[in-house]
């Protein structure tokens, strides 16, 4: 299903993302927190519409980059809908702000305005976590700051994760084509 893609078949991604093994359909870069074990027991599968919580949470523990693997530096990103922004609490794990960046165009449920995610009754349709509505939001906030703490909440086998306030946010609008693009009220 997979298979090597070398970084310069994808122009505008991060190296360490582009390096990444690519899903053969999407042609897209394959995050370690989108393989899951194989209910059968036999190696792993991809399900990009859930996060594997074991992988996500080790991973954001460990100070590294959801989307590619490698470890953060000074910076890190978290990408969300305008209440996640409110409340400083997110569902999805940080990342590099590149990585995260390349995110807003890359994922189509995020990209495209009238994409939606796959009917809960589907197999591989994800999961949302307890509290979310799964509605999409209008508009998605790229907030990078320095910190962050990593809560499990192991009632609902679940991890939040509680950034440190943004030093910038970058807020990205879709057009009236359906298109995300950056909006002119970043900060």
């Amino acid at each position: 299903m997979t298979r090597p893609m070398p970084p310069a078949d994808k122009p505008g991604i991060p190296p360490a993302l582009a390096a990444r093994p690519h899903d053969v359909r999407r042609g897209l870069p394959i995050p370690p927190v989108n393989i899951h074990p194989d209910p059968s027991g036999g190696g792993s599968h991809v399900d990009f519409t859930t996060i594997n919580t074991t992988v996500s949470t080790r991973l954001a523990l460990e100070r590294k980059c959801s989307l590619c693997g490698e470890p953060m530096g000074y910076w890190v990103a978290f990408l969300g809908g305008p209440r996640a922004a409110e409340l400083m609490r997110y569902a999805d794990p940080p990342g590099h702000p590149e990585c995260m960046t390349a995110a807003l165009s890359l994922c189509p449920h995020i990209a495209l305005g009238r994409h939606r995610r796959a009917r809960a009754d589907r197999p591989g349709a994800g999961i949302i976590p307890p509290g979310s509505h799964g509605d999409k939001p209008d508009r998605h906030l790229l907030g990078i700051t320095r910190d962050y703490q990593t809560r499990f909440i192991p009632e609902h086998g679940y991890t939040v994760y509680l950034p440190a306030p943004f030093k910038t946010v970058h807020t990205h609008v879709y057009g009236p084509d359906g298109q995300l693009r950056p909006a002119t009220d970043s900060r």
